[in-house]
């Protein structure tokens, strides 16, 4: 063959190459666009870009930001902003398009944006300002079709040269977050890439469409962000919340998936029985409607099928597409089938990856076109909002709430930086005062008056609801954060101006110190502060010898005499593996890393109570703790006891894989930590196994399955509260309809319950008073044990304090034990019918798993 034919030959392979390719990309771009040849040719495409079709491979969290880059470094539409960092180091990123003439003026857009926050300022010009939308991605990192909607939306909105495009640009201001859990995301991406098959396969058993536990729907220490809006225990959250209250959107929604044999899910939700009540009524009968119809129209156009109205709920604002509602914009769910890999049958056909981002796509691209088609609404009932929120509090009868606790002023501080982060006024208290009993003492205590625009949300922080039109929920019913925290708090029904000092703008400074300088004697810590068990954990891990008292005592100190309650910690000089002088160096350093205060004393004779060399004062073991993870184990709770050791401790636990347990040794551990799961798979030998241990002196902790578990294992001699339910009454005739709702109903919805507590017991050192409230969302009932001294915690006889549960339930929990111990051998059993660690908010309880973890071993029955 000659050259000029070898050649001739190489240009038409070539040419035919392009040719296929171009031919490919255009069937992918034809796919997702109708309108492809209106775009900027300039603007790469995600494919083009990252060098596969949008839905044949997962995207990464680095490529989506990557692009999300090259976009804001090519186009004057669009602005590329980091907001915050995940717990394994990846960037949260924004990507804000708009029009050239907007980005070179955002900030002025977004100061005339909030000033809705003001109902004296003019009302919002629909002509000249402009609707902002937030399209939040991929908060359940395995909800993954969102993700790449989002490379697709963010391409379209910056390609597109239509008219219709260039509308929405000029008139809105758009925010895309395409990874609201990026550490989620990518451990999704990564299992599906790893088990893809060429061609894909779509069997549901197969190991892509199963990913192993735990799953990337959760962040790192495995929490669900979707319902950490309100409470905003996470890092990501913290990051995100920052940013939405930099602009106050009109319209926020959240992609979402479900189950593959479902189509796609959009608002409104059911009528009445799902609907905040705080919330105007206009917001769920005009609004939700009227966006629909542009989602609607959206969907009609790619054929899918597609419902509203079922299932869901609008009721707490603890999601991102409930949070909005609280704070005067639309917060909306999409919910789209899920492929949960490249393909998979479903009872309707095979469902790909690539038609479930399209539907994302398509609604996605719908609601910037709701929102500014309606931009005037939107800004009319933004404004009403908060004028109606002004006078709904003038209207109730509490004029503000006054919270506070001096003898924990780290929680304190913890709860005003919750209600900052809400962007709700505080003020300081400018007089001491009491009320309902409490005491509230000026500096360390505050003020939130209800006549604020944030009005709604205070509501929800402080007020808990009993009263519900329905008895059928998707999640918790009970949320009132003041009553997670556990805080002394009252309501002041009028004069709430007289009490109230200057407003608050941050959370104090907050210092430890060790009063009175270096001791030849001891140095004691209270047990009442947040902080105290981080501290006692550093003196333990430095080999510090630190006791604990079982009783109460009143001493001198540089402060004058103080009294030391319950859990107290002291700090003996003498027996110190280091000197004097080494000792106060390490108190001195863990008081000011863990901002609390130590009292140095002189003396072991007290003014009251026992004296420091009573036998009520014993020592604390180091803690070397064990968490077992894995298949069966409920990662939710799993990662909120880790959280709570790694992050709040400070403790370095070990985490255990469920399914080689058998093979570990339990020796260097004197406490192991079993939370809600199934654990039947685990053979005699196992069950054996712990049962020896503890026997031989180590302390088990359980809550709810693992609960029951480990008493019909026999591993602990208590009893579960068998079902009152008699089995040989006519069975009930229901309609076939009802099944769902029925089943709904009796379960037990995120109720907050209270109990009585006996605070001088080790696991409830520290609580004050014997009210305690926990929060109960599953059927486990302990009964209260045999041994008149091991129930810590017995629910009331009325023990209902926020939420919904009916009657069957209420009746069931009523008097049965909340907490448990249980001396088996030399160990210790202790036993939570509850979650203690509740979503990691509910620090009343999490404090009792602390002192279960720290003072386990001292507990003597």
């Amino acid at each position: 063959m000659n050259l000029v034919k070898q050649i001739s030959q190489t240009i038409v392979l070539t040419a035919i190459l392009f040719t296929t390719l171009l031919g490919r990309a255009s069937a992918q771009q034809d796919y997702y666009f109708s309108d492809a040849d209106r775009f900027d040719q300039q603007i790469p495409t995600p494919e083009e870009f990252l060098g596969y079709s949008i839905g044949s491979h997962f995207t990464r969290h680095d490529r989506i930001v990557s692009y999300f880059k090259e976009l804001a470094r090519l186009s004057n539409k669009v602005s590329f902003q980091v907001i915050g960092q995940t717990y394994e180091l990846r960037p949260q990123v924004v990507l804000t398009i708009t029009s050239p003439a907007n980005q070179e003026n955002l900030d002025e857009i977004r100061q005339s944006h909030l000033s809705v926050l003001d109902p004296s300022a003019p009302a919002l010009d629909p002509e000249t300002d402009k609707a902002v939308v937030a399209l939040n991605y991929s908060v359940h990192g395995d909800e993954t079709s969102s993700g790449e909607a989002a490379l697709l939306t963010a391409y379209y909105l910056t390609a597109n040269q239509d008219a219709e495009t260039q509308k929405f640009l000029e008139e809105a201001v758009i925010h895309i977050d395409p990874a609201q859990n990026p550490d989620g995301r990518d451990r999704a991406a990564n299992w599906h890439n790893s088990y893809k098959s060429f061609p894909p396969v779509a069997d549901p058993a197969d190991r892509e469409h199963v990913q192993g536990w735990p799953r990337g729907r959760t962040n790192h220490f495995l929490h669900d962000l979707n319902r950490d809006w309100f409470a905003v225990t996470q890092q990501e959250s913290a990051n995100r919340l920052d940013f939405y209250h930099r602009w106050y959107p009109n319209v926020q929604i959240d992609f979402h998936e479900m189950g593959t044999n479902s189509t796609y899910y959009l608002e409104p939700t059911k009528p009445v029985r799902t609907w905040n009540p705080i919330i105007p009524e206009y917001h769920y009968e005009v609004l939700n409607p009227l966006l629909a119809e542009y989602q609607v129209e959206a969907l009609n156009g790619v054929g899918s099928l597609y419902w509203t109205k079922e299932i869901f709920d609008n009721i707490s604002p603890i999601y991102g597409s409930t949070y909005p509602d609280i704070q005067g914009g639309v917060g909306i769910t999409f919910e789209v089938g899920s492929s949960r890999g490249i393909v998979q049958e479903s009872t309707s056909g095979p469902v790909t990856f690539k038609s479930t981002i399209r539907k994302h796509l398509v609604t996605g691209i719908a609601t910037v076109r709701a929102a500014v088609a309606e931009k005037k609404t939107l800004f009319e009932y933004q404004r009403d909002f908060y004028e109606s929120a002004l006078d709904e509090a003038a209207e109730q009868p509490v004029d503000a709430y006054v919270f506070g606790n001096e003898r924990d002023e780290t929680l304190t501080n913890k709860f005003l930086d919750l209600l900052l982060t809400h962007r709700i006024d505080v003020y300081e208290l400018q007089q001491d005062m009491e009320r309902d009993d409490r005491q509230f003492k000026q500096g360390s205590s505050y003020v939130v008056p209800t006549g604020q625009v944030g009005y709604r949300v205070v509501h929800d922080v402080f007020e808990p609801n009993t009263s519900f039109p329905d008895s059928v929920f998707y999640d918790i019913t009970g949320w009132s954060l003041i009553q997670g925290y556990g805080i002394n708090y009252a309501e002041i029904e009028s004069g709430a101006s007289d009490i109230q000092g200057p407003r608050v703008t941050e959370r104090p400074k907050q210092e430890g110190r060790v009063n009175g300088g270096v001791s030849d004697y001891a140095y004691l810590l209270s047990w009442s502060d947040y902080s105290a068990p981080a501290a006692l954990n550093a003196l333990l891990q430095k080999e510090v010898l630190s006791k604990v008292a079982y009783r109460p005592f009143s001493i001198q100190t540089a402060s004058g005499v103080k009294r030391f309650g319950y859990g107290s910690i002291v700090i003996p000089v003498a027996r110190q593996p280091v000197t004097p002088d080494s000792l106060y160096a390490v108190v001195q350093k863990v008081a000011e890393q863990h901002k609390v205060d130590f009292h140095s004393v002189q003396t072991g004779f007290t003014e009251a109570g026992i004296d420091l060399g009573s036998t009520n004062i014993q020592p604390v073991e180091k803690p070397e703790v064990a968490l077992v993870m894995g298949k069966g184990v409920r990662a939710y709770e799993a990662g909120e006891a880790w959280f709570l050791l790694n992050k709040r401790l400070e403790l370095d636990v070990t985490k255990l894989d469920k399914q080689v347990f058998e093979e570990v040794s339990l020796d260097r551990y004197n406490t192991l930590a079993l939370v809600d799961g199934r654990y039947d798979d685990w053979d005699s030998r196992t069950v054996d196994k712990i049962r020896d241990w503890v026997h031989s002196g180590g302390v088990l902790i359980t809550d709810e399955g693992a609960s029951e578990w480990a008493i019909r294992q026999e591993i602990v001699s208590e009893d579960l509260l068998k079902s009152s339910s008699d089995s040989t009454s006519e069975t009930p005739r229901y309609n076939y309809e009802e099944q769902s709702d029925r089943r709904l109903a009796n379960t037990i919805p995120g109720v907050i319950l209270e109990a009585d507590i006996d605070p001088t017991n080790p696991i409830a050192f520290g609580v004050v008073g014997r009210e305690q409230l926990f929060i109960k969302d599953t059927d486990t009932f302990l009964k209260p044990s045999s041994n008149p001294y091991a129930t810590v915690a017995k629910y009331t006889e009325a023990p209902l304090r926020g939420g919904f549960v009916n009657n069957e339930n209420l009746q069931k929990i009523s008097g049965t034990a909340a907490v448990v111990v249980k001396e088996e051998g030399r160990g210790k059993v202790i036993l939570f019918a509850d979650n203690p660690n509740f979503r990691s908010y509910w620090h009343t309880t999490s404090r009792l798993f602390l002192n279960a973890v720290l003072f386990g071993q001292n507990i003597n029955l």
